[in-house]
């Protein structure tokens, strides 16, 4: 998120390199080429050029932007913004469009590039832009950082049928990244990086863009951070569509500073109390639902580009993208760009979008595996269990059961998501943690409510797997995907304790708010305590009373507990 509503930390440790001075300038240089003139053209490098120009210049940047550019075209402005460096100041470079590896260099092609055959290398080079040089020449005009980010490593552009191809291979070669410089590829050495995931792929962007943009505003991570949320990101696209991409990254820079040169700061978190009442937390996009209660009331139009940022990278599916889009447009100030796209639909005739019904367990035909595992390790909690399957504790002396039982039944064809669930919870009674683990996983990859839950408080305690509070927070979002309600209150709890985020008592106010209305008992405590202490909200002891009397009639024993505790009898 952009700077001004994110705390900085306390500088721990000197950086080599130090921290942007105050007059330094942010500078990028973008090219994005499709039309190539002789060579197979491209179908993504122009959007990708534009989006990275919108979210650059949101970011604070200053940039010059060549779409389907000749040689000369690219050369003059590149002329630009040398001649506009200053000693201190930060540049990116972003190039979208053919590259190609030549003698272990890398060239980046203008649209008028000539075709070539076996023996034209060096018209190739002649006609080009070696990628080194142009870091070089940002760098000697005394540019303090360069970030190169190179969305080149495509296809061999000058493999045509009936030819002999010029040696020049798909992808990228390696590229040293000297002090002060920072190199990102959009896939690995020799990886080809893809345009679409499919012929039917509906996204306007590359698929290393759209999966980096999300990230480019955001100041609570460093240039590392950027990367390796990139590489994950790409890797999981790529993989379902079949293919393997991995973006390189090359760090020359010393120290962790974040795109625009500077400290990292805490982890943002959103302010804005919900303007109306949740319906339901049920359905198959709560997260979302979540999230855009929690912001729809704010003044602040970073919030409705952190939505919509979050629905180009996937993460939401847009169902409020008209009212975000509106938003945005409304409170953007006049002096900056108007970046906000046309809506896609026409907007809803009110300013609450309908959130989906509760959905109902579902009646499924289950073989006797399924049955079997059901009865010996079905959760009571899971939202996902069928309506005739009561659920069971799971004790020491019937888990050896319940995993041969789960073990069985998970392979059977379209076993649900519950039963890797439920092969955890035996694994885990009968002290096989890893193999639990492994369990957990595969059904929070599936989205099952309670294992993402269960999964997010293992990577807040680290037990098993990395400590990782940012990590518990998204998992938490992406549990009341899954319908398991309880994590509204655990996200709302991790905003109260700065944990994954900057500490932020009205946040977590509410969002313990919406999990009142929706009738979640774990929220009526949590929601009472801010009350009795006057955090994020106005002090009421009386209002927190009633708050914990009614958690406490839900059967919530932390409310109970409360109500006893701290409240007169009566």
């Amino acid at each position: 998120m952009r700077a001004r509503f994110v705390l900085l930390l306390l500088a721990l440790l000197a950086f080599g390199n130090g921290v942007a001075p105050a007059s330094a300038k942010l500078l990028a240089l973008i090219v994005g080429n499709n039309t190539y003139q002789e060579v197979p053209p491209l179908q993504t490098a122009v959007n990708d050029a534009q989006a990275m120009r919108e979210a650059l210049q949101r970011a604070g940047f200053t940039v010059t932007l060549v779409e389907n550019g000749t040689k000369r075209q690219i050369s003059r402005a590149m002329a630009t913004v040398e001649s506009a460096i200053s000693p201190g100041d930060t540049v990116l470079f972003h190039y979208s469009g053919h590259g190609v590896e030549i003698d272990g260099q890398n060239w980046l092609l203008p649209v008028d590039i000539p075709a070539a055959t076996e023996g034209e290398a060096g018209l190739i080079k002649d006609e080009s832009f070696n990628a080194a040089d142009i870091i070089e020449r940002f760098r000697s005009k005394g540019a303090r950082q360069v970030v190169a980010i190179l969305d080149a490593c495509r296809n061999n552009p000058f493999a045509q049928s009936g030819t002999r191809a010029l040696p020049a291979t798909r992808g990228l070669a390696r590229m040293e990244a000297d002090g002060g410089v920072f190199i990102m590829f959009s896939a690995g050495s020799k990886q080809e990086a893809l345009d679409r995931l499919s012929s039917g792929d509906p996204e306007k962007t590359s698929v290393f863009v759209r999966s980096f943009l999300p990230l480019l505003g955001r100041q609570d991570l460093t240039l590392i951070d950027m990367a390796k949320e990139t590489q994950e990101k790409v890797r999981a696209l790529a993989r379902s569509a079949g293919r393997e991409q991995v973006p390189a990254y090359y760090d020359g820079i010393v120290g962790r500073v974040t795109l625009t040169g500077d400290l990292p700061a805490a982890r943002p978190a959103v302010q804005a109390l919900p303007a109306a009442p949740i319906a339901s937390l049920s359905g198959d996009s709560q997260s979302e639902n979540l999230f855009w209660q929690s912001i729809q009331a704010s003044s602040d139009p970073a919030m409705f580009q952190a939505y919509l940022e979050q629905v180009q990278s996937g993460t939401f599916t847009g169902t409020y993208r008209a009212l975000a889009q509106i938003k945005l447009a409304a409170l953007q100030p006049k002096s900056e760009p108007q970046t906000a796209p046309k809506p896609a639909s026409p907007p809803p005739s009110s300013q609450q979008a309908a959130l989906p019904a509760p959905a109902a367990p579902k009646t499924e035909a289950r073989n006797d595996d399924v049955k079997a595992c059901d009865q010996a390790a079905a959760d009571p909690r899971d939202p996902d269990r069928p309506k005739d399957v009561g659920g069971v504790n799971v004790t020491l002396a019937g888990a050896d059961a319940a995993v041969a039982a789960c073990s069985k039944a998970i392979a059977s064809a379209g076993a649900p998501r519950r039963l890797y669930y439920q092969l955890a919870r035996a694994y885990g009674q009968s002290s096989q943690d890893a193999l639990a683990l492994v369990q957990l996983q595969k059904a929070a990859a599936l989205g099952h409510g309670i294992a993402l839950y269960e999964l997010a408080g293992r990577h807040l305690a680290g037990r098993g797997v990395p400590k990782d509070a940012v990590k518990a927070l998204s998992l938490y979002y992406k549990a009341t995907d899954g319908n398991y309600a309880p994590a509204i209150s655990r996200i709302a709890w991790m905003y109260a304790n700065g944990l994954g985020a900057s500490r932020d008592y009205r946040k977590a106010a509410a969002i313990y708010e919406l999990g009142v209305q929706a009738k979640e008992p774990t929220a009526f405590s949590g929601l009472g305590l801010l009350y009795l202490k006057g955090q994020g909200v106005t002090k009421d002891a009386g209002k927190a009373c009633d708050l914990f009397r009614q958690g406490a009639a839900a059967g919530d024993a932390d409310a109970a507990g409360n109500l006893n505790a701290k409240c007169p009898p009566g």
